[in-house]
């Protein structure tokens, strides 16, 4: 449970970001349904508790306001809302709840998605969510429904998702942020976590980014582009198509990661 969130110290980074997404595309990154105000309320609770008792040394309450022990970031209390919550943390949330036997997005902040649309997503059960994932519907809906029915609400499931961007936007989509050029690649893995709300039974969903250059990766680790050129070559090339992959290595100033 202690490592639920990844807190460390660039949360004045996301800070600045979430604020800016929400100010210029709020309709793209925040969405609730009316179903999903308990489950809001509930996580307000827990996170603002988690934080203090798990992260003392980084957060505090002083009458009215929670805010970071460098002072640097305030925030009003009690938040009610998925909106105000997120701002204390680097992560994305999604809530997801058990409706007609399947869990479906009822409230999220995503202000850092990785080329996908909220809006196309909200209201939706996981497999209408997953649909564009090659294989899903064969090999993971059912294993991926039948985990979450299972998830204890005193367990936290942590996994990894990685791709490659040009450029560094947190928010990945092309269309609102087209990379500039030329934009080299970036190395973006997803922190995904899955906890288990006790009171209302809805499952949090949390995405942490993180985004490092291919030079500077190079640079600590010799041969990770060949390595990772090996490794997208062995992909189907229905995956290669979904990761963006093809079209990302036939650009030319990705030559070093072409065959």
């Amino acid at each position: 449970m202690a490592e639920w969130l990844a807190v460390d110290d660039d949360l004045s980074i996301f800070h600045a970001h979430k604020l800016q997404q929400i100010d210029s595309h709020r309709g793209e990154v925040i969405a609730v349904l009316p179903e999903s105000e308990l489950a809001q309320k509930e996580f307000c609770r827990l996170l603002l508790a988690h934080l203090t008792e798990r992260h003392g040394e980084r957060y505090t309450i002083s009458g009215n306001d929670l805010s970071t022990r460098d002072g640097r970031l305030k925030w009003p209390l009690p938040a009610t809302d998925l909106q105000s919550c997120c701002l204390w943390i680097q992560e994305d949330i999604c809530l997801l709840q058990a409706l007609n036997e399947e869990y479906v997005l009822t409230a999220a902040s995503v202000c850092s998605p990785s080329n996908w649309r909220l809006s196309e997503k909200i209201g939706k059960a996981l497999g209408a969510i997953h649909d564009p994932v090659p294989g899903y519907g064969d090999t993971l809906h059912a294993r991926t429904n039948k985990l979450l029915h299972k998830l204890g609400k005193d367990k936290v499931i942590i996994r990894y998702n990685w791709s490659v961007q040009a450029g560094n936007e947190l928010c990945w989509r092309p269309e609102l942020y087209p990379a500039q050029e030329p934009a080299g690649p970036y190395w973006r893995v997803e922190r995904q976590t899955l906890r288990r709300l006790p009171e209302t039974g809805a499952i949090a969903f949390g995405i942490r980014i993180f985004l490092e250059s291919f030079t500077k990766l190079e640079s600590r680790q010799p041969g990770f582009t060949a390595t990772l050129r090996e490794i997208i070559e062995r992909l189907p090339e229905e995956q290669q198509r979904y990761k963006g992959l093809d079209s990302l290595l036939a650009r030319p100033e990705f030559g070093a990661l072409k065959s």
